[in-house]
């Protein structure tokens, strides 16, 4: 049998769905990996449980198939211990998840990679995930690593304020909802308006605190005003966003 060609343009590039000699054809041309995580965890009462690392699962793809670079299986676990108290929500300890991003990396450079680029969809992660570079990369000198919080782009930003002014809120957001409308039309599920209460100072909190204060999950936003459409442009934009980071990433000395 021939080689599966990963990095063909336009091509499937999940290292799920390829061989390991495709992966060596692979490391001829390339070390760079592209790899999601995200969140299993409470989104409101309309949002998605999975919201998190299904969008960076999708931005992860489809950066791969544009730019022909191979998409690790998703790291769906994250760190959610502030949701637990909603059911479905399920969370890592900030350690384990340092542990289990260190071991990956570790393993993945030792076939060869030697650039990892994070699509991340959940802030819950970000100190965590930061945590781990460091222990790797003290290890591991000739790796490098890149963080992208798709949500926190300048560019997502500004158009969520076009969006949705001040009510896109900070969890369940008005933004992340409509893009997981655009990308699971079937799972659209509407919200009578109204804007849920506004973060307070105290943070971080436990999970019954966090539901005491938050008691519907939301924080902050109104996705009412959320749309498929509104959706679509977001996903697009974060898409070209991280598309140009990679590209830079993956050309640096």
């Amino acid at each position: 049998m021939g080689l599966i060609k990963p990095f063909a343009m336009g091509g499937r590039v999940e290292l799920a769905k390829t061989n390991w000699p495709g992966v060596a054809h692979y490391l001829e041309g390339s070390t760079l990996l592209l790899i999601p995580v995200g969140s299993v965890e409470q989104h409101g009462p309309n949002g998605l449980i999975g919201t998190d690392h299904l969008v960076a699962e999708a931005l992860a793809r489809r950066v791969g198939e544009e730019e022909g670079i191979l998409v690790a299986p998703t790291l769906a676990y994250g760190m959610s211990h502030h949701h637990l108290a909603f059911p479905g929500s399920t969370s890592l300890s900030p350690r384990t998840l340092i542990l289990v991003v260190n071991d990956l990396l570790s393993n993945f450079y030792r076939n060869g990679f030697r650039r990892f680029f994070f699509v991340n969809g959940h802030g819950g992660n970000d100190s965590s995930l930061k945590a781990a570079f460091s222990e790797f990369l003290l290890d591991h000198p000739e790796g490098r690593t890149s963080l992208a919080n798709w949500w926190l782009l300048p560019e997502v930003v500004e158009k969520e304020k076009e969006f949705f002014g001040k009510v896109n809120g900070y969890h369940a957001t008005c933004g992340e909802v409509s893009v997981t409308w655009h990308l699971f039309p079937d799972h659209e599920t509407p919200i009578a308006p109204g804007q849920a209460p506004d973060p307070h100072h105290e943070w971080p909190l436990g999970p019954d605190r966090f539901r005491s204060l938050y008691p519907d999950g939301r924080m902050g936003s109104d996705p009412s005003l959320s749309t498929a459409g509104k959706g679509a442009v977001l996903f697009d934009l974060a898409t070209r966003v991280i598309r140009e980071r990679v590209r830079e990433f993956g050309s640096a000395p």
